[in-house]
């Protein structure tokens, strides 16, 4: 294929992935005999790209095991890879996109909030279940039952952050530093609103622009004089592992608390030596022990070369949790519905997989930490 044609279908925002090398896009007209499509809307550009690449990894992971082993009634999965570059605006064209191929059974996204808001009524028009991971607590408000979620809301998360705070580890005053985005600024009211309903104190709010902020120290020095006794940081990767060596340069040592958006081996590249002991919380990590977790980890390391991340793990069992309501209760829309409004104890790397009736998965969070430059469970829990 040339490098023409390649750049042609990246352009149109789509690739299949499957066993081989077949490329196709959207609407280009598909052997349903043969092929099973699913589709995954993740970022692979933009300010979470990390996070869609290392998902896309794991849902091709999950779809070459599979195929490897005879596919679904001895057709193979091919993955329909979509960028939408983390914008809520791309990932409702991508969401379109989507909806009007018929031969599309299922999503596997988006990751950012703001996209799978964006997206979710296009999606629930079109009857095509999804499977997401992102963590706004309107995303399954009832309106949209198409779409599951295989991660506790940000209400859930920070709520519990907040007592984590608190009660575990007698952070009393709290300082906090958040994203102006729809994820972080979820993390930052619920966190502030637990904090203060069970008597802590909140010394000081700082706001900062992703994707343009890189000096962090002047709403660093107005954290520092407010004297916390710990740091919530709401946000992504870089610029949170960003926040962190500046806080260190200027003396502010206290314990920092930060959420499931810098559960990642970038966070850890990009921190160094600042980021060790700072908490957060998570899905999969070094040393977890659920559902053949031991083994995937060695698969992907063996088939990337790199550890896979929380998200990482939550793409492969949404992917497998796909196929076995393939496998279980036919290769269809309503069919892949249906078995996840009743799916039980699904055994997943992550954990075991129930959906209430929210369609939110019952979870509750892991505190993780960074130790000698690796993410492991922390020693206190909640």
């Amino acid at each position: 294929m040339s490098s023409k044609l390649i750049f042609s279908i990246f352009i149109m925002g789509f690739v299949l992935l499957g066993s081989g090398c077949n490329h196709n896009t959207i609407g280009q007209q598909q052997n349903k005999k043969d092929d099973i499509i699913i589709a995954s809307a993740n970022p692979m550009t933009g300010n979470s790209k990390e996070f869609g690449s290392m998902k896309v990894k794991a849902i091709q992971l999950a779809v070459e095991e599979v195929n490897a082993a005879g596919g679904i009634q001895g057709r193979k999965i091919k993955l329909l890879v979509g960028d939408d570059a983390s914008s809520p605006k791309e990932a409702h064209k991508l969401a379109e996109k989507i909806a009007a191929d018929q031969s599309v059974v299922a999503v596997l996204g988006h990751w950012n909030s703001a996209s799978t808001m964006a997206a979710r009524n296009v999606y629930n028009g079109a009857g095509i279940p999804v499977i997401t991971d992102s963590v706004n607590k309107t995303i399954t408000d009832g309106t949209t039952p198409y779409v599951f979620r295989v991660i506790p809301t940000d209400k859930v998360e920070a709520e519990q952050l907040g007592e984590y705070s608190f009660y575990q580890l007698g952070l009393k005053r709290m300082a906090i530093i958040y994203t102006n985005n729809d994820y972080s600024k979820g993390m930052k009211d619920y966190f502030r609103e637990r904090l203060q309903r069970i008597g802590g104190e909140i010394t000081a709010i700082e706001i900062f622009s992703e994707g343009r902020t890189t000096d962090f120290t002047s709403e660093l020095y107005k954290i520092k004089y407010s004297k916390p006794d710990g740091l919530f940081i709401a946000g992504y990767s870089s610029e949170t592992a960003s926040i962190i060596r500046q806080a260190r340069a200027i003396g502010l040592e206290l314990p920092i608390i930060g959420t499931d958006g810098i559960s990642s081996e970038e966070f850890i590249l990009l921190g160094k030596e600042a980021v060790e002991g700072v908490r957060f919380n998570g899905f999969f990590y070094n040393g977890i022990q659920e559902n053949g977790s031991e083994e995937f980890r060695k698969r992907f390391q063996n088939r990337y070369h790199k550890e896979p991340d929380s998200y990482a793990a939550l793409a492969y069992d949404s992917a497998l949790l796909l196929i076995e309501a393939m496998k279980k209760n036919g290769i269809s829309r309503e069919g892949i519905y249906d078995y996840l409004s009743k799916v039980e104890n699904y055994p997943g790397v992550t954990g075991h997989i129930t959906f209430d009736q929210h369609h939110d998965v019952k979870s509750k969070i892991t505190i993780l930490t960074i130790r000698n430059g690796k993410i492991i469970k922390d020693d206190i829990q909640l």
